[in-house]
Order: C-alpha cells, then sequence, then structure tokens
C-alpha cells in the first residue's frame, strides 16, 4: 500500500522553512554577515528536513507494510471474528456483519468485513493524522533554532549561558531524530510519538536553564554543558521518572513502583515489555485479554503475532492462576495447544489419540499437584481446558491461526462440557 502521494509533505516543510526564514532573516541581515546568514540557513534546512525525512518515508511504505502485518493475520474469517470481539457495536450496524455467526465461507461477509475494518484502522492510525504532529515538530524546531540566533544577535537575553541552551537542543533534537529513525525502522511509530517528540523540542530551553539554574552565578562549566546535553537526550518516560523522583524526594514523599499484575510471568514479558504495556493502560490479565490486540499492538509498538501469543498466554493464565507455570512447562499454557487437546478429549474412548490425550490430561494434574497450593484434579483440569476452548477469545485466537490448508475457523456450537461428578459423601464413623 505505497502512497506516494505523501511526498507532497516536503512542501509543507520547505513553506515552513520559508516562513521561519522570512523572519529572521530581514533582522538577523544588518547584524550579521552574508556567511554567518548562510550557515544559518543551511543549519536549519538541514534540522527540519533531518526530523521529517523518516516520517515522510514511513508514511509513503511503512505504514503499509504495517497495514499487511494486521490483514495477514486477520483473513479467511478471521477478520469477522476480532470485528465480532471488539467491535459489535458496529458491526451491528453492518446489515451482512449483524448476524452471527456469519456464512462460512461467504465472499461478500468477508468484503464488508474488510471494508470495516479498514474504516476502523484509518479512524485510528490513518497517514493523514501524523500530518498535524509533524507540522508542530516542525514548528518547534524552527523555534528553538530561531531563539538562539535572536540569542546570539543579543536582541533576546535568555535566562541562562547560550551554551547550555544550545546543548540541551542539541540533546533533545538528538533523542527526536534517533529515536524516531528507530521507530521507523521497526514500523511501528505511532501518532503519539510524534507529539511527544514536539513537546520534546519545545521544552529543550527550559530544560537547559533548570541545569543552568544549579549554578547561575558562575559560567557555564563543562559538567553542566554536559548535563545538559544528556538530560535533553532522555526520552520522556525517563524524563518524566526523574521529575516525579525529584519531586517525591523534595516532599518527603517515597515513589512506590508499580509491578503489572502477573503480566512479567508471561512467556516472553520482559520488564521493559511490561512497562510498555502498562504505559498503554494494561497492567493487568484481565485488561490484557479485554484490550484491542490491533490497537494495542499500535500503541506499543509490538509485533501483532507476539500480542496475540500473550492473549492466549492471559487466557490459560485466567483460569489456572499461579499454576500456569506448571502447565507451562508441558507445553499447555496455549489456547491453540488446548484447543487441539479438547478435539482428541472428544473422540471415542477406544480411540488412540482419545487415550494419548488422557494421559496429557492426567499429566497436567499430576504437574498441578506438584507445585503444591490448592490444586485442581484430573477432572477439573479437564472441564477448565473445556471452558478455555468455549472463550470467546480463544475463538478469535484459533481464527487467526495457520494450518496446512489455510486459516481455520473454530466451531461455533461446542459440545456439551463435561460435568465433573459430584464427590461421595465420607463413609460415618
Amino acid at each position: 500500500m505505497k502512497d506516494p502521494k505523501y511526498y507532497g509533505i516536503w512542501a509543507c516543510v520547505l513553506a515552513l522553512d520559508a516562513a521561519g526564514l522570512g523572519i529572521v532573516y530581514p533582522l538577523a541581515a544588518s547584524e550579521f554577515s552574508r556567511l554567518y546568514l548562510s550557515g544559518y540557513v543551511t543549519l536549519l534546512l538541514l534540522a527540519t528536513c533531518l526530523a521529517a525525512a523518516p516520517l515522510i518515508r514511513f508514511l509513503v511504505t511503512g505504514w503499509g507494510a504495517r497495514y499487511e502485518e494486521f490483514r495477514n493475520r486477520l483473513n479467511n474469517g478471521a477478520l469477522a471474528f476480532y470485528l465480532r470481539q471488539f467491535w459489535q457495536p458496529r458491526t451491528d450496524k453492518e446489515p451482512l456483519l449483524k448476524d452471527w455467526p456469519p456464512p462460512a465461507d461467504s465472499p461478500e461477509v468477508d468484503a464488508a468485513a474488510d471494508c470495516l475494518f479498514e474504516k476502523i484502522y484509518k479512524e485510528h492510525y490513518g497517514r493523514g493524522v501524523f500530518i498535524t504532529p509533524l507540522l508542530l515538530l516542525e514548528v518547534a524546531i524552527i523555534f528553538m533554532a530561531t531563539l538562539y540566533v535572536f540569542a546570539e544577535m543579543g536582541r533576546l537575553t535568555l535566562p541562562v549561558n547560550n551554551l547550555i541552551i544550545t546543548a540541551s537542543i542539541a540533546g533533545a533534537y538528538l533523542f527526536v531524530v534517533s529515536d524516531m529513525v528507530t521507530a521507523v525502522r521497526r514500523r511501528s511509530l505511532n501518532v503519539a510519538d510524534v507529539y511527544w517528540y514536539a513537546l520534546r523540542m519545545t521544552l529543550a530551553i527550559p530544560i537547559g536553564a533548570a541545569v543552568g539554574a544549579v549554578d547561575a552565578a558562575s559560567a557555564a562549566s563543562a559538567w553542566q554543558t554536559v548535563t545538559a546535553f544528556a538530560i535533553g537526550a532522555f526520552p520522556m518516560d525517563v524524563l518524566l521518572r526523574l521529575l516525579r523522583r525529584v519531586a517525591a524526594r523534595s516532599f518527603g514523599a517515597s515513589e512506590q513502583e508499580q509491578n503489572s499484575d502477573k503480566l512479567i510471568r508471561l512467556e516472553g514479558v520482559t520488564a521493559d515489555i511490561a512497562a510498555g504495556l502498562s504505559a498503554e493502560g494494561v497492567n493487568s490479565i484481565e485488561q490484557l485479554i479485554g484490550t484491542d490486540p490491533v490497537l494495542l499492538s499500535i500503541r506499543t509498538g509490538f509485533a501483532f503475532k507476539f500480542i496475540l501469543r500473550l492473549g492466549s498466554q492471559a487466557i490459560v493464565w485466567r483460569h489456572f492462576s499461579a499454576h500456569c507455570g506448571s502447565l507451562a512447562k508441558l507445553g499447555l499454557a496455549d489456547v491453540a495447544i488446548i484447543a487441539g487437546l479438547n478435539e482428541r478429549l472428544a473422540l471415542p474412548d477406544g480411540d488412540p489419540r482419545r487415550q494419548q490425550a488422557d494421559k496429557v490430561v492426567a499429566n497436567a494434574a499430576s504437574s498441578l499437584l506438584a507445585g503444591g497450593g490448592v490444586t485442581p484434579d484430573v477432572d477439573t483440569v479437564r472441564f477448565l481446558f473445556h471452558e478455555i476452548g468455549c472463550q470467546p477469545y480463544t475463538r478469535f485466537l484459533l481464527s487467526t491461526l495457520k494450518q496446512k490448508n489455510g486459516y481455520r475457523r473454530p466451531r461455533l456450537v461446542n459440545a456439551k462440557p463435561p460435568e465433573k461428578p459430584p464427590e461421595e459423601p465420607p463413609n460415618a464413623a
């Protein structure tokens, strides 16, 4: 989905540069030589174009590749399950999608689901929503450069030494461009990131002033300049965390770290990944299950397949809680494995595959028993496995899995769940 028309953003960037130069050049022409002014013009054009180039490249090619990542996974019926699970009010308004279950292998239903998904995706993550934050970022860069030029001309008095301000602006610019290039390379850039970049550039001078205020009586020292550059290059989340700690220490309070509820125990989740999920409001297993995986993948920048994998583990964790770690050792902490096991458990008793499945359930119960605590017996494990297979989120996950013959649509009607036999009353003494 390459869209070359977004190369036209270069015209807007150059127009902003021309507007900024039109303001500064008449005031600076009488103060500085032509060589100095030529250097300023070159620096301004280079700074704004270097900041805009990665984003424009992303809008032309990377955005489409990101969209195809979701469509390649949500295909052949899986998209209808996704829309029904997370966008039911929107599907109820579509004549071909409001009836559930939808007819199998219907091109009309698939086309309606594809059209609705594209509409929802563009509402939240369309190319056009990047234009406003990009313009704000460019204005912030031009404004910072212009303030510096006015300060060097003596027409503006800054609160601290110009060298510290320059270091702070350079550090902020380093963070903005390097982080944007990394996000574009990973195809994980989102609109909120660009807004943060614009804010980061706007705060460059106040941060430099804060560093210079530590020893305002003396000239700028080497450590102040290095500190201003280093703090300017800090990511926004690190900078905010430092500010909270300083504020808490000033008021005599202690900052308490909040641990994401059990998310760190899921396979593949590190402290940084848990922090990224927490930044998007996902702090617990239930929140992970209830959050739209497409929007969560967009906001966190994580691969869509990885988000689906975490959701698969979360479903098992919801039913087995802390015992999920014991199931993971047997490879049963995944809804796809459990769904395949349920299919074998539904076979006749004499079938070898059914006997093999019974052994797996028995081994799972034994593993849970060895883990200690309140452990379910074999019948309870069988019942919980069946309940996992009946979850709507499980059906959605199963519909995204590739099989030898393409994608598979999970069964919409489940067999009667196995009933746990009542326990026999103890014999009277």
